[in-house]
């Protein structure tokens, strides 16, 4: 490592990033840090950078939508995660713009910037098990399982993933597909933890069986890991060791972050998309339980996904399970003053 400007900068790979200023994008940094890789950010104008304050990081400004901004975003480096995206929109053509439109725009870049290289690159896109569609607790999402998604924000995704999937690429490409995340510094388990540190929990409908989780941090360590992994290609789902967590599981674990019984309240769905209709698109798409795509993702059997093949592949073993990270994000909730 060298020290420049007063902060100590690393002399590993340089690896662009898109999305480091969000939760999960900041993680990733975080992590290409720590493993001694150069990483470059890809930010707009209107970006908090509060995660990225003090730290090694290379922000560029740059429209994903923009072939001549992905080219220089992605001049000098020797891999690209990409993990920005938009999850909730009012609008179809709002999902396909973020999650479709600029990972081909990248792809393009990356296969112009990346030409002629000796060494390989690697491209790793951070999807979602909304790609895959939903799965239950007895029959848990595998990367060999056809394609289902229900909602705009899913087919977006699966789009994306198909032009990596399609394309002949000189460079490797490998896809991460994440269930649902949670951890510090992200906000939306913020309801549930305010909820269970009283004593309640929600189960909204009555058709889902369960649900797989994992703590941002580990998925962050996935992603570097396939990015480390050359043998690695295609989909890869990751989980937290756990095959999902049915309600009394997902109870039990708000319950050891909390130290108390958690009871849980029935919420009819009829209620939440009622409520979702009177409130108008633009609104309910504003919010986490609101949003319509969020309702069609409660009204399923299931998001649960089996992580083996990450494993087999690259070593990866999460750290946290439910009731530890979650023990560790409400210290951070309570560090910040958010909860």
């Amino acid at each position: 490592m060298t020290s420049v400007n007063g902060r100590t900068e690393n002399s590993g790979p340089l690896i662009a990033l898109t999305g480091a200023t969000g939760f999960l994008g900041s993680h990733i940094a975080d992590t290409l840090l720590a493993r001694n890789y150069r990483v470059r950010a890809s930010v707009r104008m209107t970006s908090n950078l509060r995660w990225l304050d003090a730290k090694p990081v290379e922000t560029v400004v740059v429209d994903l939508t923009d072939p001549t901004d992905c080219a220089r975003f992605l001049a000098g480096t020797n891999g690209l995660i990409h993990c920005a995206g938009v999850v909730s929109a009012p609008a179809p053509e709002i999902y396909h713009t973020a999650n479709v439109t600029s990972t081909g725009t990248l792809l393009a870049a990356a296969a112009k910037s990346w030409a002629g290289r000796e060494d390989a690159a690697v491209f790793i896109l951070i999807s979602s098990l909304a790609a895959h569609g939903p799965a239950g607790m007895d029959q848990p999402a595998l990367e060999t399982d056809d394609c289902n998604p229900i909602t705009h924000y899913g087919r977006s995704k699966l789009a994306a993933e198909e032009l990596l999937a399609t394309g002949e690429w000189a460079f490797r490409t490998a896809v991460l597909r994440p269930p649902s995340l949670y951890g510090p510094r992200d906000s939306e388990f913020l309801p549930l933890f305010r909820m269970a540190v009283r004593g309640w929990t929600g189960r909204l409908g009555s058709r889902m069986t369960g649900l797989s989780l994992v703590d941002g941090r580990d998925a962050a360590v996935a992603a570097v890991a396939l990015l480390e992994t050359k043998s690695a290609t295609g989909p890869y789902f990751v989980d937290d060791g756990q095959t999902g967590y049915d309600w009394p599981a997902m109870a039990e674990a708000l319950g050891r972050m909390a130290g108390r019984r958690i009871r849980t309240l029935r919420v009819p769905l009829g209620l939440l998309k009622s409520i979702s209709w009177l409130a108008g698109p633009s609104r309910a798409a504003r919010s986490a339980v609101l949003n319509r795509d969020r309702i069609r993702d409660l009204d399923t059997v299931g998001w649960v996904c089996d992580g083996r093949r990450l494993t087999a592949a690259t070593g990866f073993r999460a750290r946290r399970d439910a009731a530890r990270g979650f023990t560790e994000t409400l210290d951070f909730f309570r560090e910040e003053g958010w909860l």
